[in-house]
């Protein structure tokens, strides 16, 4: 069973596509709903937002980017789906953990940690948990592929950051959490919670700082189209990371920015949301 919401208001999104005229989103798919699915052991999945198909420009376009984000090029997503609103949280994790009597990840002593996203997760604890939904559920759940991430964290757009070239950011309205970013004092050398940033033109949040997410796909230093794969589970290549972190400099919060990691890997600004497939 799903449980669906209403679609939000397509005025910030069709701006968006008016200003890059970049972005062509099919017309059927209902931008900005969300569905939460229920749990077959009791609760609710993450919060989730269809993203409508469409075809966007991948990598840097700035040449401000670095060597592996370039030659940039179009990238068709051929169908709807629906991915976390929000980076995967401890309070998520807490169910999938005790469901499955595993210990909790290290929180790091940081307050509030149920509405932080998880950390200390590997690609390995993510792929895990995506097929522990999948089970729960009935839909398929999993990583998304660094070329899905890219579309949706976007949002609709083809700038730097997905709002816009510049960082353009004060104290009192900060639009993403990082090292330089001008998050409030009370946040800095943690994560934040989730949501206290704005929301993207999907409707999502924390595509930039805040953690790095795993992605499906393996990390190759040339942009050779394995970006639209997924790597397999038993792969020990390492993975690609994307939209910085917490304590990431401005720059590693830019849309096009590609980092990676072993598939072992855990670290205190390392986490991830999941997508699900539609019918």
């Amino acid at each position: 069973m799903q449980v669906l919401k209403a679609c939000r208001s397509h005025t910030a999104l069709s701006l968006a596509i008016s200003a890059s005229l970049a972005l062509l989103v099919a017309p059927q798919a209902c931008n900005g709903q969300t569905l939460t699915d229920v749990l077959t052991g009791g609760g609710m999945g993450p919060e989730m937002v269809v993203v409508p198909a469409g075809q966007f420009l991948m990598g840097d376009g700035s040449g401000r980017g670095n060597d592996n984000e370039r030659p940039q090029r179009s990238v068709a997503i051929d169908k709807p789906f629906a991915i976390g609103r929000y980076e995967v949280t401890f309070a998520d994790w807490q169910t999938y953990a005790e469901a499955n009597k595993l210990p909790m990840p290290d929180n790091e002593g940081w307050g509030l940690s149920a509405q932080r996203p998880v950390i200390h997760v590997s690609w390995r604890d993510a792929h895990a948990y995506a097929q522990w939904l999948s089970r729960e559920t009935g839909a398929r759940y999993r990583l998304p592929t660094e070329a899905e991430w890219e579309y949706a964290a976007r949002g609709g757009s083809q700038t730097y950051y997905w709002w816009g070239d510049a960082l353009d950011s004060d104290e009192t309205r900060p639009r993403a959490h990082c090292r330089g970013c001008a998050s409030p004092r009370l946040l800095r050398n943690k994560t934040a919670t989730v949501g206290q940033f704005p929301a993207n033109g999907f409707g999502l949040h924390d595509t930039a700082g805040n953690v790095w997410e795993w992605t499906a796909s393996r990390f190759t230093q040339s942009f050779d189209g394995s970006e639209t794969q997924s790597a397999g589970l038993l792969d020990s290549s390492p993975r690609v990371v994307r939209g910085g972190a917490w304590n990431s400099g401005p720059t590693y919060l830019r849309s096009s920015m590609r980092d990676l990691k072993q598939p072992h890997h855990r670290d205190y600004a390392l986490g991830f949301r999941v997508l699900r497939e539609l019918p």
